[in-house]
């Protein structure tokens, strides 16, 4: 039997601001260059994606997007490698967490029936 499993970040006031959402965000952000590309990829509004951004960089206390403003060529954004490192451990808590979890759980629940 398999679960799934919701993992997210708050802060000191119970305020969600890292999950599943902001890391795709992030990675879209990562694969276009761009954050308003992100966003449509996502079906989300520019405005709700920069807020996405926005929380998580106060979650975590540093900025995760380098913006390059238009011009010629236009803008675009980059991710910071604060960014790519907190990516990195949260996929790799959320495997962690998802195969210990899993086993917790049914173990619990075996030992009950």
């Amino acid at each position: 039997m398999t679960y799934d499993w919701k993992l997210y970040l708050c802060d000191d006031q119970g305020k969600k601001f890292f999950g599943l959402g902001p890391m795709t965000l992030l990675l879209k952000v990562k694969e276009y260059g761009s954050l308003k590309k992100a966003a449509e990829d996502m079906s989300l509004s520019y405005h709700k994606a920069l807020n996405m951004v926005k929380a998580a960089e106060a979650g975590f206390g540093c900025s995760l997007m380098v913006k390059k403003i238009g011009g010629e060529r236009g803008g675009g954004s980059t991710l910071t490698p604060e960014a790519l490192r907190i990516i990195e451990t949260y996929q790799a808590f959320e495997t962690r967490l998802d195969q210990s979890a899993g086993q917790i759980f049914s173990e619990l629940f075996s030992s009950q029936a």
